[in-house]
């Protein structure tokens, strides 16, 4: 088993990015999704992804990211220059949390999964999303109920 070497720096600052992002949206319909950090000094980009069970609107991403900006440079976060980039995760980016799943209720996904130690993947459509488990209706009719636990990678599963 191989682990991906994770630069201490960028952790450091992706973890003080969440807090000040967590911050800026609380009590807002937001939630902080993600936060990457690539590149070195002086050309850092600073990835955040918020995400809401309604819809994002990109008024409410220029503010929040307005504010993300100026508590960056106040606080001195990000040592020399760099560019800050915020986002709803998008389609492409795999589910990590139970309100995104429950946002996604009614769509298909493709749901990779552990189970009895093999690894499994099935396609189905989400009907139904919980703090504990999703469930899926496969093309078999069957309805599958996956804890979260289980879950490796989900993501919404595009028409074409």
């Amino acid at each position: 088993m191989t682990t991906a070497f994770v630069n201490p720096t960028q952790q450091h600052l992706a973890d003080r990015v969440s807090g000040l992002t967590e911050e800026v949206i609380v009590g807002t319909d937001y939630f902080l999704v993600d936060v990457e950090v690539r590149g070195h000094k002086g050309t850092r980009v600073v990835e955040v992804y918020i995400d809401s069970e309604e819809e994002v609107g990109h008024d409410d991403l220029a503010l929040i990211s307005k504010e993300i900006g100026f508590l960056l440079d106040v606080e001195d976060v990000v040592d020399g220059s760099y560019k800050l980039e915020l986002s709803s995760p998008g389609i492409k980016r795999p589910l990590t949390m139970p309100a995104q799943y429950r946002k996604n209720v009614g769509r298909t996904l493709r749901v990779r999964f552990e189970s009895d130690g093999d690894e499994e993947i099935v396609v189905g459509d989400l009907t139904d999303a919980d703090d504990e488990e999703i469930e899926l209706e496969l093309p078999s009719a069957e309805r599958l109920q996956l804890p979260y636990t289980t879950i490796t990678q989900a993501r919404i599963e595009l028409p074409w």
